[in-house]
């Protein structure tokens, strides 16, 4: 039996696979990639294409091909990229230098015609009837050779993405979202995550439980844990848990527990590893002191009371706003367009960036529709449209 795959694993046949995309007017894509779960970082592991005839499984791990080769396709305006949930996708190609255009996300399209958030599969069997079998998206993508059920898997992420896409234009016109939808893809190469680091690990949220000194310290081992999970190409958290940093941080005397705490990875529990812990804690706390940092004072930047004040002003016009003016609108949509749909367009998140000013983008569609459902709510034009965007004109 053929399998419903070409697995590229060298050059020459990547090289072929390339020349014949690039011939393509469309093309299904996805993407298999490991984030901190079995290795250090953000890691591509397989490229999953397919154009309408042949599904190409492309092996990024292997060491006999160049996944850069790849990229110009990829990149290529002219030829339609068929996606769904493309976001972490997107942000890894970005890191690897590579900006996909002309964009089709169907999990966009789909909450637009008023489908609730789910995941690809349940769409396939409800919509089509497509049974695509048990989900291997946990698997470990790192694995060699690939087994049957994650090429099969693969495989089927891409396969059906035309039939689906061909369904929701039907429906898309019928419901006279065709060009919300357009418009929301359109706008996806206007995204960049290329500065952003995939493997941020210090979290403002974690200074509640710190004094100044103690966040430094904490900073620093925080550090050192991510320094040694890329040595052993290891999660930052599978080499030393960060319960045991936490306490490590504000009494050094946990490091007595070293060799006998659970979770830390075994090639570093020797006194070595100990000595240089021990090291790293007494030097960032000399560094704490000499920069005069409490060890009382929480780690939390106080406000002062005329920043307080401006928060909670803020937060008093976000509400204010939202419940009489964005809810009726957001009510409005419900209404005549359904209920997935207006919380898709106007999410609190949404609201709260328009009302502060903090949008990055928002479709044309988005605006025209907004005003015109606060006309026909008989709401105050100008005041909506100071959050809208004033330079739309209303007709």
């Amino acid at each position: 039996m053929k399998e419903p795959y070409v697995y590229v694993d060298h050059q020459d046949l990547l090289s072929k696979t390339v020349f014949t995309l690039s011939e393509s007017n469309r093309i299904s894509i996805d993407l298999e990639f490991d984030k901190n779960y079995y290795r250090y970082g953000f890691n591509l592991c397989l490229v999953q294409i397919f154009d309408g005839d042949t599904c190409y499984l492309i092996d990024p791990l292997s060491p006999d091909l160049t996944i850069e080769t790849l990229f110009p396709v990829i990149e290529n305006e002219s030829i339609q990229k068929v996606c769904f949930a493309f976001d972490e996708d997107l942000r890894l190609f970005h890191s690897l230098g590579c900006f996909p255009k002309n964009l089709f996300d169907l999990s966009m399209a789909s909450r637009l015609l008023n489908y609730p958030s789910t995941s690809l599969t349940n769409l396939l069997a409800d919509q089509l009837g497509i049974d695509t079998g048990s989900s291997s998206q946990q698997s470990n993508w790192f694995k060699r050779p690939l087994d049957s059920n994650q090429l099969h898997y693969a495989a089927n992420d891409v396969i059906h993405l035309f039939e689906l896409k061909a369904f929701f234009d039907e429906k898309a016109t019928e419901d006279g979202v065709r060009d919300w939808i357009l418009e929301e893809n359109e706008a996806l190469h206007l995204l960049d995550y290329s500065d952003i680091d995939p493997n941020d690990y210090i979290k403002d949220k974690d200074r509640n439980e710190f004094t100044e000194k103690q966040w430094f310290i904490f900073k620093k081992l925080l550090d050192w844990q991510n320094k040694k999970g890329k040595e052993l190409n290891r999660p930052a958290y599978q080499v030393v848990p960060k319960s045991f940093l936490v306490d490590l941080a504000k009494d050094i005397r946990k490091l007595m527990d070293w060799n006998n705490t659970r979770g830390i990875y075994r090639s570093l529990q020797t006194e070595s590893v100990k000595n240089e812990l021990l090291d790293l804690v007494k030097d960032a706390t000399q560094e704490a002191e000499q920069l005069n940092l409490s060890d009382s004072k929480s780690a939390v930047n106080s406000l002062s009371p005329e920043e307080h004040k401006a928060i909670r002003a803020q937060k008093s016009e976000v509400n204010r706003v939202k419940n009489n003016f964005f809810k009726p609108i957001k009510n409005h949509i419900e209404k005549n367009h359904g209920s997935e749909i207006a919380s898709f367009l106007l999410s609190n998140r949404i609201i709260a960036e328009m009302v502060t000013g903090k949008i990055d983008h928002l479709p044309e569609y988005r605006k025209e529709l907004f005003l015109k459902c606060a006309d026909e709510l008989s709401l105050p034009m100008e005041t909506v449209r100071k959050y809208v965007e004033e330079e739309i004109n209303y007709k």
